[in-house]
């Protein structure tokens, strides 16, 4: 609702999704994205450059993982787990001198692909924000307690864009779209739906392929972000 690039900014209460025409059971119309037509841009240097540029707030990619798990979902041994979810944050962490067990406490926010409202849910455990089973409980939870759970004003903001159900999909722009959100958070030039930037780090994610299959994760810092620890 306060993204003006939104594609699909609609005022929703619960019982308009729970209301909304079955797709492909469990999910309703809107639990799901609209495939969108769009285009989205970064523009990458290295430090040398962008010194030289002068280049004023730029953001630090400060650690990468991306991972494939079997495409065929019946040859995975746990088929409630997107294992390339997991390695693909435990090796973006790693490189930038995160643990996963407290990624809460170390990050801003997180733009997740949310093609599918169940996916976000998925990844809040698979990232590392709850534990396994915990990420409908982080939200529910949340409703009493508040500063908490998954909300732009929560402990770990997640997709304060609206993401792909809000912005639309564009496929292959998508992941570079939520990159470029999680930037702008970082720089505190995200306008009306900027969060607060106390850390200075961010999460960009992405996946597809057969069964979501593959993963792709970009952890982001700006110049305070460099300063911790």
């Amino acid at each position: 609702m306060l993204n003006p690039k939104a594609q699909s900014p609609m005022d929703l209460t619960i019982e308009d999704v729970l209301n909304s025409r079955i797709i492909c059971y469990p999910f309703k119309m809107l639990d799901c994205c609209l495939y969108s037509e769009a285009s989205a841009a970064l523009i990458l240097a290295p430090e040398e450059k962008v010194k030289e540029l002068g280049i004023e707030k730029p953001i630090w990619i400060t650690g990468v993982g991306a991972a494939n798990t079997d495409c065929f979902i019946g040859n995975r041994e746990d088929m409630g787990r997107l294992y390339s979810n997991i390695n693909a944050a435990k090796v973006a962490y790693k490189m930038a001198g995160l643990d996963y067990n407290k990624i809460k406490q170390q990050v801003d926010l997180a733009e997740l692909h949310d093609a599918f409202s169940g996916q976000e849910v998925i990844s809040y455990e698979e990232l590392g924000f709850v534990p396994f089973g915990e990420g409908g409980p982080w939200i529910e939870n949340s409703f009493e307690k508040p500063g908490e759970g998954p909300w732009i004003n929560g402990e770990v903001p997640c997709c304060p864009s609206g993401g792909l159900i809000g912005c639309g999909h564009a496929v292959g722009a998508t992941g570079i779209m939520s990159t470029g959100e999680a930037a702008l958070q970082l720089r505190e030039d995200a306008g009306k739906h900027q969060v607060t930037i106390e850390k200075g780090r961010a999460i960009a994610h992405s996946i597809g392929g057969p069964g979501a299959a593959y993963a792709a994760i970009i952890v982001m810092t700006n110049e305070e972000g460099l300063k911790q620890p």
